[in-house]
């Protein structure tokens, strides 16, 4: 059984914020009206085994280089998923 963690990031001009979400908080979010960009950042392997539709695989170590080029749009809201605890 997979454990998703969730990390919701929103910009301001200052700083980003970020939040931890549940399951249906995402529900919510996808289903919404709000541009939202959905990165798996587990390891391509799992990535490609199973992953949330819509979602791009950006691992921790790739998201200084592939993250300004996969998330332009500065005012969709980002979130993060990964395999959490089991």
């Amino acid at each position: 059984m997979f454990l998703f963690g969730l990390l919701v990031i929103s910009y301001t001009s200052v700083m980003a914020q970020f939040t931890v979400i549940d399951a249906e908080q995402l529900r919510s979010y996808l289903t919404g009206n709000k541009k939202v960009a959905l990165v798996d950042s587990r390891t391509s392997e799992e990535y490609q085994q199973a992953h949330i539709p819509g979602a791009i695989n950006i691992m921790p170590d790739q998201m200084r280089d592939k993250a300004p080029g996969m998330l332009k749009d500065k005012a969709e809201l980002v979130i993060f998923y990964c395999r959490g605890m089991e």
